[in-house]
């Protein structure tokens, strides 16, 4: 419809929130009519004719994190390849029990050690053994012997005990490492959605960039459909029982999961702080949680090699289920929760 067929009414309205509120044309349109290749047209003849008046920035706006319905697995500060293998083994036996589907890694899913900004640590000197490939060849080799299932198992032993040996540090084997991790998470889940966290940050400063999170599924994931990755620090999750924001926020303090319910006036749940605690609100409305980490703190140097007076760190994930938050930990009774849900 050509512009000359609106109401003054109209068109004042539609450049009023255009130009004095900033809201998009798009919505400009459903709110008053107008279309919104109009309302562009009607912009840009009122500031012709207008002084004084600042055109909209070209900068976009940060309003469009990963945004998932229904139930997901929240897995915290996995930092892999320091992952603390046993728990986050058993947090996905017992997603898959409960038929989830969607995983949201809430910030660090990867630790990026080779972009670290801490000293270098100490390391354990190395005591022999084999590589991966080589110790798969001779297991591979002993399987198709014709000896005995004695002498099989014997020589299978001994590959065993013998171990493997730790490749050096660096970019390439850190990411392969990283990459045989996403693939497991890719096997098991639909849709893995990738919240950023500082330790994604250390590859933006590292290249001292801007970096296009899409790299990061570039350089890491084999099948990059079952991913999902934006430049949030956050992801919102919508259940039947309310929103749910998946934080790895700045703050780490105390009560910040309080605070981030109150301010969000949403469920909140965080990553980050290493601690775990399940509470609500200020206002009661809400879940309030910190819900621990992923990672295993004793492969980490500057945490094990040195005390330190904090509270104590904890390991933990997260399962919302028709809505309902259950926070999980070390102390969990996987058979029991396994019976809630599974079919």
């Amino acid at each position: 419809m050509p512009a000359y067929k609106y109401t003054d009414a109209q068109k004042a309205e539609a450049l009023k929130l255009y130009q004095q509120l900033g809201v998009p044309a798009k919505d400009v349109e459903k709110r008053t009519g107008v279309k919104a290749n109009t309302v562009g047209i009607l912009a840009y003849l009122n500031r012709k004719e207008s002084k004084g008046v600042l055109k909209e920035s070209n900068y976009p706006i940060f309003d469009s994190p990963i945004t998932l319905e229904g139930d997901a697995v929240v897995y915290p500060d996995i930092e892999t390849p320091y992952h603390h293998a046993e728990f986050v083994n058993r947090v996905t036996d017992l997603a898959q029990a409960w038929q989830i589907e969607q995983a949201i890694f809430v910030g660090d899913l990867v630790h990026f050690d080779c972009f670290s900004g801490w000293e270098a640590g100490w390391i354990a000197q190395q005591q022999g053994g084999i590589t991966e490939s080589a110790e798969r060849k001779l297991m591979d080799k002993i399987t198709s012997m014709r000896i005995s299932a004695n002498n099989k198992n014997e020589l299978m032993t001994t590959v065993v005990e013998i171990g493997g040996i730790d490749e050096e540090l660096g970019l390439t084997p850190e990411l392969n490492a990283v990459r045989k991790t996403l693939k497991v998470f890719e096997e098991v889940y639909k849709v893995n959605a990738w919240v950023m966290g500082n330790h994604e940050g250390r590859v933006l400063r590292t290249f001292n960039l801007p970096v296009v999170p899409d790299e990061l599924l570039k350089w890491l994931a084999e099948k990059k459909d079952k991913w999902l990755i934006a430049p949030y620090y956050y992801a919102i999750l919508e259940t039947e029982k309310g929103t749910y924001r998946l934080s790895h926020p700045k703050n780490t303090a105390k009560y910040a999961h309080v605070k981030g319910a109150d301010k969000y006036d949403c469920h909140f749940a965080m990553g980050h702080s290493h601690y775990w605690t399940k509470g609500r609100s200020t206002s009661g409305k809400h879940w309030a949680m910190q819900i621990g980490h992923c990672v295993d703190e004793q492969r980490l140097a500057y945490v094990a090699q040195r005390d330190s007076m904090r509270d104590m760190h904890v390991l933990g994930a997260l399962i919302i289920k028709d809505g309902y938050p259950y926070l999980l930990s070390p102390e969990t009774d996987w058979e029991r929760m396994k019976k809630l849900w599974a079919k």
